[in-house]
């Protein structure tokens, strides 16, 4: 008799799209505020947004710390269903990033943009815990 193999695995740390210690770090590193300040913005973080969105099931790619930002459950919310009016000042401010042709490009879009803080300066994310200036050399 024939019998399916089971295929379920234990769900590890690794598995999950982006790990709670990471989305701390991001918050953390974007200082403890929502970056978005939309309609109804909370004010302090409580999540981390995809600058570049993966999609449901994406891939993982995106999930570096470049294409993360610290947002309430609000803003986290309205950005996905943003007017492209909306949508545009999200762009102009580095809040979201347009998809490139692969998942590694799009990284790459997003490590390459810098992102508008609240108090209008513009940093690089490097990692969840560093970011630099953007008037500072660029070095990879």
């Amino acid at each position: 008799m024939w019998r399916r193999a089971n295929t379920r695995t234990k769900k590890h740390e690794h598995d999950v799209a982006v790990t709670v210690a990471r989305k701390m770090a991001v918050i953390n590193r974007d200082g403890g505020f929502c970056l978005m300040a939309l309609a109804d913005c909370l004010g302090e973080a409580q999540t981390t947004h995809h600058r570049a969105n993966r999609g449901s099931g994406g891939s993982k790619v995106l999930d570096h710390p470049a294409n993360l930002v610290a947002v309430c459950t609000v803003c986290n919310g309205q950005a996905e269903d943003a007017s492209a009016l909306i949508r545009f000042d999200l762009i102009e401010r580095g809040l979201r990033v347009e998809k490139a042709a692969t998942n590694a490009a799009t990284l790459e879009r997003a490590k390459r943009t810098p992102v508008e803080y609240l108090t209008g300066q513009r940093w690089f994310l490097i990692s969840d815990t560093e970011r630099r200036h953007e008037d500072e050399e660029w070095t990879t």
